[in-house]
């Protein structure tokens, strides 16, 4: 009997130990990186925070459809009403450009609609898109996040040119984006 235990005893001890090594999340086989390793991965994380930095997604890599949707200028004050649009997995919502002027903000708000409580949405931009063009595109990704169901995300412009914001379907099942707008500032 005091043989059990001391066996049992001492696989505890061996299981703590290798779990106390994972608490972090990383294997066994991987170390805690030294302080000049934290700066560098601080420094690149601070990098991608500028809007040149951000992560770039392929038009074409995207197997669900493409749809272009035009704006209508709501009034005549920068403000471009949204229609109501159902979005489906791994498809992409792409909007009629608007030209800004480098550090000019535009912020895109909806509010979402969906069976499932949280929806993951990624919000992009395409400098210089053309609907009716070939070219090989790609959506420079400026917020990915989970929601509830409300989003407002702001942009600003690194140079002069024209923008076209998109909705990136990133979510399992179609949601429906409804009373949308843009809004130039």
């Amino acid at each position: 009997m005091v043989k059990k235990t001391v066996v049992l005893y001492f696989l505890s001890i061996c299981i703590l130990a290798g779990c106390t090594d994972n608490s972090n999340g990383e294997s066994s086989n991987n170390t805690e990186p030294s302080d000049n390793n934290k700066a560098s991965i601080k420094k690149e994380s601070e990098q991608n925070d500028s809007s040149s930095d951000n992560e770039k997604i392929k038009l074409t890599d995207l197997s669900g459809n493409s749809d272009f949707v035009p704006l209508q200028n709501d009034k005549g004050k920068g403000e471009y009403k949204i229609q109501d649009l159902e979005l489906d997995n791994a498809g992409v919502i792409i909007f009629s450009p608007l030209y800004l002027e480098k550090s000019k903000e535009v912020t895109i708000e909806f509010q979402l609609q969906s069976n499932d409580s949280v929806n993951r949405m990624t919000i992009g931009i395409i400098k210089d898109y053309s609907p009716d063009s070939n070219l090989k595109y790609e959506i420079e990704k400026i917020y990915s996040e989970s929601i509830d169901d409300k989003l407002k995300v702001t942009y600003t412009s690194p140079e002069d040119s024209n923008y076209s914001i998109c909705i990136v379907g990133t979510m399992a099942a179609p949601v429906v984006v409804k009373n949308g707008k843009i809004i130039l500032h």
